[in-house]
């Protein structure tokens, strides 16, 4: 049995297209072979509309903030509130956008909800605003109720004010940059975790929750959140879209997205016909 992870954006949904047909049809198949297959993202459990018709085993999320298997979460790694209050104490005093996200929410403060009206000006492709609300599970940081955190999206002015950011950020935190998708911010922007939380740590600790071994697993993704999971597994595929960082740390590079490259891969391993 082998055990597949995909990331979402980049690698099974398309801003393009959406969920690509091919890559829905290539994990019926490995499936039915007695695979098990999971999606592996960022995003919490309530912004997973635009994957709601693929069928998996479970889903790791929040970037290995969390593990959700048979109808309920099985594993949660929060980030300490002293920890999260001093944080949003630093991005409060930067005048920085952020998201904190629960298992199944993510509560915005007023600045990241102009950061996302930027980013549908600027971008093409993106949903209107109140479609992104609603396909990302955004509330205001007002209905914020001590809930337990696991990731948390910044964004600033400007790199400048990140660098600086980032020597006051908590030692037991880590950073990864969504330059490799974010385009309209670049490094300005980042995911925040626990420094010992991320897709691969989480693969470890789903693997040894079922009894399946690290070799046996197979890690598709495009960006710098997905770099530590394409090390970790057994085979790292990077998309032909991907960052160039992800395309240094995979054992084998597909084709893009929107060429099929999920399917391209899984054939190329002989995990579909």
């Amino acid at each position: 049995m082998k055990y597949l992870f995909f990331d979402v954006d980049g690698t099974l949904y398309s801003h393009n297209t959406g969920l690509v047909p091919s890559a829905k049809k290539a994990i019926e198949e490995t499936r039915a072979k007695g695979n098990k297959c999971f999606i592996a993202t960022g995003r919490h459990l309530g912004s997973l509309d635009s994957v709601k018709d693929l069928e998996v085993d479970g889903i790791i999320f929040c970037n290995g903030g969390g593990i959700y298997m048979d109808g309920k979460v099985i594993d949660h790694q929060p980030i300490p509130h002293d920890i999260l209050s001093s944080t949003v104490f630093a991005f409060e005093e930067r005048e920085g956008g952020y998201s904190l996200m629960s298992d199944d929410k993510a509560f915005v403060n007023e600045l990241e909800v102009r950061r996302r009206k930027r980013q549908i000006q600027m971008e093409e492709g993106m949903p209107p605003f109140e479609q992104m609300v609603k396909e990302l599970g955004l509330r205001p940081f007002t209905e914020y109720r001590n809930d337990e955190i696991l990731k948390i999206d910044i964004g600033f002015a400007s790199e400048e004010i990140m660098s600086d950011f980032l020597t006051v950020m908590n030692p037991q935190l880590k950073l990864a940059s969504t330059a490799g998708y974010n385009i309209s911010l670049g490094k300005r922007s980042g995911e925040i975790t626990r420094v010992d939380v991320n897709k691969g740590t989480a693969i470890e600790r789903l693997m040894k929750l079922v009894g399946g071994k690290m070799e046996d697993t197979y890690a598709f993704g495009d960006s710098n959140n997905d770099l530590e999971m394409l090390e970790m597994a057994g085979t790292g595929i990077a998309m032909g879209n991907g960052f160039a960082e992800v395309k240094l740390a995979a054992d084998f590079i597909t084709r893009d997205i929107d060429d099929d490259g999920i399917a391209y891969a899984m054939h190329h391993f002989g995990l579909i016909d």
